[in-house]
């Protein structure tokens, strides 16, 4: 019997050389469920088919702690889409969207209907279901910012931002005007 197989690229930090890979790999592959390790000390990562019924990514990212690296789990973002997954049909995918009408099929009075009924489930409210916020899921978090700027609005964020820039940009000043190209344009 075939077993079921999953992929999923791990975030490794502290792989640098050969010998750490081979370590991380062995160490991975040696764990009831994986199939196979392919660690790159490059990207940091490690690339890891594991049989789903047997192992879970949280087992393999706590292996991974064990051999003594660092793992946050996997490498890829939540903002980034799975490539593997099956497409969503649109007209059913989103809570609050209706299928669309082709032209051959148009009944005006079913329009009419369900533009009044659209009308008065919707009187009063700014936005309709579908389109307000994901649940659980802050727009920090939507932009991959969610572990730098956690709790904070795009308004409270884009400040920090600023404040972080002009802070490098006073403390950058010193070391050109100290630097050779300071000396030598500037006169320094």
């Amino acid at each position: 019997m075939p077993t079921q197989q999953q992929t999923t690229v791990l975030e490794v930090s502290g792989v640098h050389w050969a010998s750490e890979k081979a370590v991380a790999e062995s160490v991975l592959g040696r764990r009831p469920g994986v199939l196979s390790v392919e660690a790159n000390p490059v990207s940091q990562t490690a690339t890891v088919t594991y049989d789903p019924s047997r192992t879970s990514v949280a087992e393999l990212a706590g292996w991974v702690r064990d051999c003594g690296y660092h793992c946050a789990g996997q490498s890829v973002p939540q903002h980034v889409c799975d490539p593997a997954a099956e497409p969503r049909d649109h007209a059913t995918a989103y809570d609050g969207h209706r299928p669309a009408v082709s032209a051959a099929t148009h009944d005006h009075a079913a329009m009419t209907a369900l533009s009044a009924e659209s009308e008065s489930e919707q009187a009063g409210h700014g936005e309709h279901a579908g389109h307000g916020e994901h649940a659980g899921m802050t727009p920090q978090d939507a932009m991959g910012h969610g572990g730098h700027h956690a709790g904070m609005s795009m308004d409270d964020m884009a400040r920090d931002m600023r404040n972080r820039f002009l802070v490098a940009a006073l403390l950058s000043i010193p070391i050109l005007l100290w630097s050779p190209i300071g000396r030598e344009v500037i006169g320094f």
